[in-house]
């Protein structure tokens, strides 16, 4: 149990806040992370101690809200539930929950408001200096229009059908028609060999790692992927293309103003660390006194 003065964390926040730092990793890296639990639990719990530091302090700044704007607000949660589907009996049932994360969701809107006021636009040099710092970020990923050729081997005899598909490569190599070969020789229950068009959207799978890898008209060595042996042959290549500056000024400036944002908020709360009193499982981390 952690407690942010005397305020206790509950624990669910804690694991949300996990579950998605260790899920996006895993995204990125296309690979499982269990290894690194303890660091994601680490960020959870340092992210989460931050929210309710801010939420604390945008509660002693603004302890009364404007009534218009919490009935405004109200107004609509109700309107969303019942869009949702919900009665109004069950509304009744959470009105006091509804009308309580409603006034925190807007006690820290105000908080924000107050924050971010004098956040200067970005120049249109900012802007510039950031789309060539980031300019992998714009990029239209490149795609492939690829057939496939799939085959299963024997765990007993693996050479079997290595060799099998060695021979059929160095066919196309040779000349043939991959296509009439992979019609002819695929293991795959649908008999598809076209995969359409694939977007590099995985770089570190290993499958499109080497299908990204080949020029038109290319066979593939013999990729071995989730217990199975691969033929690919890029029929066309899409690519990769950079938007130009102008098509992305405007997703550029919000990145910025978001950015700076994030940094504000990430300062006050070092700053509330700095008088705040935490405690983790009965002992204490405290700030420094006020006199210090």
């Amino acid at each position: 149990m952690i407690v942010v003065n005397q305020e206790p964390i509950d624990p669910a926040l804690i694991e949300d806040a996990f579950q998605r730092i260790k899920t996006h990793a895993e995204l990125m890296t296309e690979v499982s992370c269990c290894e690194r639990d303890e660091e994601f639990l680490a960020q959870a719990e340092e992210e989460v101690i931050d929210g309710i530091l801010l939420a604390q302090e945008a509660e002693r700044r603004f302890p009364k809200l404007d009534p218009d704007r919490v009935k405004q607000s109200m107004e609509k949660a109700l309107r969303q539930w019942r869009d949702n589907g919900a009665s109004w009996e069950l509304i009744e049932t959470h009105h006091s929950a509804i009308h309580q994360e409603t006034t925190a969701s807007l006690r820290m809107e105000c908080f924000t408001e107050e924050l971010f006021r004098d956040i200067a636009e970005p120049s249109d040099e900012e802007i510039s200096h950031y789309y060539q710092e980031h300019r992998f970020d714009f990029f239209q990923a490149p795609a492939v229009h690829a057939l496939h050729l799939l085959r299963f081997p024997d765990h007993a005899q693996p050479w079997k059908e290595y060799a099998f598909l060695l021979d059929l490569r160095q066919q196309v190599l040779a000349g043939a028609d991959f296509a009439t070969l992979a019609r002819e020789h695929t293991q795959k229950s649908t008999k598809e060999i076209d995969l359409d068009w694939v977007p590099m959207e995985r770089i570190l799978h290993p499958f499109e790692a080497i299908l990204f890898s080949l020029q038109e008209k290319e066979v593939s060595p013999i990729i071995s992927h989730e217990n199975a042996l691969h033929l690919v042959y890029p029929l066309e290549v899409r690519p990769a293309l950079q938007p130009p500056l102008e098509e992305k000024r405007e997703e550029i400036r919000h990145r910025l103003i978001s950015e700076r944002k994030q940094a504000i908020l990430k300062n006050l709360a070092q700053e509330l660390r700095a008088q705040a009193i935490i405690e983790r499982q009965g002992s204490s981390l405290a700030g420094p006194p006020e006199d210090a």
